[in-house]
């Protein structure tokens, strides 16, 4: 990391330490440094909320940010849902900190609405209503319906690397409808570039770990990753 880029990290500690005494304990405030992905989280506060310490790495949300360069073109996203590890729907926010147009780390902001939606579902009981029905808050939608894979999609709070990579590979190849001892290579192909485009090989160790899971070779993986890139 640059000199410069540093000096702007620094500043965002305390904000990160600000917000999540000024916005209270329902939400939690991360702060992410880029230049590390593997131990990104520089700093956090309410941490309890998601159970991250700092040297955690990024979220799958984060890594699919970085792989599909939306920052490039906005600063920030705003209230997508993601799930913390009790397994709570957050409502969460991303800016995106850059250094003259580079991306260098982000500030995240987690709401844990769990209290509020407690006391909004007794009083709809007291009311006569009930739960409503259709699909969960936490879940996102991807745009591309046709893709088993791709549909839906939830985004969490690994605590480590190991988790993170794990979390996102065991989520797509769940979701595939062939059982992986039966996947052909062009099966194969196709979710090596789902977790391609989520992100998953900018983590260490994610070779190994996605060969294991696809009873595939290290060489054979890094020749599908080959494949993709020459694409």
């Amino acid at each position: 990391m640059t000199s410069s880029s540093n000096l702007i990290l620094q500043h965002y500690i305390k904000l990160t330490e600000f917000l999540g005494k000024a916005l209270g304990p329902d939400y939690e405030v991360a702060l992410h440094d880029l230049t590390r992905k593997d131990r990104s989280i520089i700093a956090i506060a309410n941490n309890y909320i998601s159970g991250r310490e700092v040297g955690a790495p990024l979220t799958n949300m984060s890594l699919s940010i970085l792989r599909d360069k939306s920052y490039e073109h906005t600063d920030y996203h705003l209230h997508y849902y993601s799930i913390n590890v009790n397994g709570k729907d957050l409502r969460s926010s991303t800016f995106f900190i850059k250094d003259n147009g580079k991306l260098i780390g982000l500030l995240c902001i987690n709401f844990d609405a769990s209290r509020y939606e407690e006391l909004s579902q007794r009083v709809m009981e007291l009311c006569g209503g009930g739960k409503k029905r259709g699909v969960p808050s936490g879940t996102r939608l991807i745009a591309d319906s046709n893709d088993p894979v791709e549909t839906p999609v939830r985004s969490g709070y690994p605590t480590s690397i190991a988790g993170a990579t794990a979390s996102i590979v065991s989520q797509v190849v769940a979701n595939y409808p062939v059982e992986v001892d039966r996947l052909t290579q062009d099966e194969k192909m196709e979710i090596m570039d789902i977790l391609n485009r989520k992100g998953v090989f900018l983590l260490k160790g994610s070779v190994s770990h996605v060969a294991q899971t696809l009873h595939s070779s290290e060489a054979s993986i890094y020749r599908y990753l080959g494949k993709l890139n020459n694409k």
